[in-house]
């Protein structure tokens, strides 16, 4: 049983049409969509339902069809503005997101700098010693000694300039 039979003539129509119309009004005031699909059902059936096809019945059917739609607008429009409210926080994140990586980048570039001044210097101090010693020993009496210390400071220069150059 549909809540159109029994339904005749134009006032019959019209008072049915003023209830939907109430309805629609109410439904349009609610914040779920879902309510809104309903009586946007409910009015397209009154179209289908709705006889004979006269002139004053047509006229009923246009108001019921633009409450329809009129109320299908608005529940793409509530669609619309939320999605684009999810695409502004989206955007907001990847900002967020981008700019701690950013920062995250910049901080191990920092930390690799700081391990290679480290690494420099180490090498820096060593190779001083190595000369000290080898300024020591070429007083001394031991010349091979002193001639293996050159090779290491010189491979030890060899590596500072590789790790300065990158």
């Amino acid at each position: 049983m549909s809540e159109f039979d029994g339904i005749k003539g134009f006032d019959g129509w019209s008072k049915k049409l003023e209830e939907l119309l109430v309805a629609a009004a109410k439904a349009s005031q609610t914040a779920g969509h879902a309510e809104r699909f309903e009586q946007s059902r409910r009015l397209r059936e009154f179209i289908r339902e709705s006889h004979p096809t006269t002139p004053d019945i047509e006229a009923l059917d246009e108001i019921a069809k633009k409450a329809a739609i009129g109320l299908l607008e608005q529940s793409i429009d509530d669609r619309l503005k939320s999605m684009a409210e999810r695409d502004a926080e989206l955007a907001q994140l990847a900002k967020q997101f981008g700019d701690a990586a950013s920062s995250a980048k910049a901080t191990a570039a920092s930390i690799r700098l700081e391990r290679a001044k480290k690494a420099l210097v180490a090498i820096n101090d060593g190779i001083l010693k190595m000369k000290e010693l080898r300024e020591l020993l070429k007083t001394g009496s031991d010349q091979d000694l002193a001639k293996a210390l050159d090779k290491a400071i010189e491979v030890s220069q060899s590596a500072r300039r590789l790790i300065e150059s990158r």
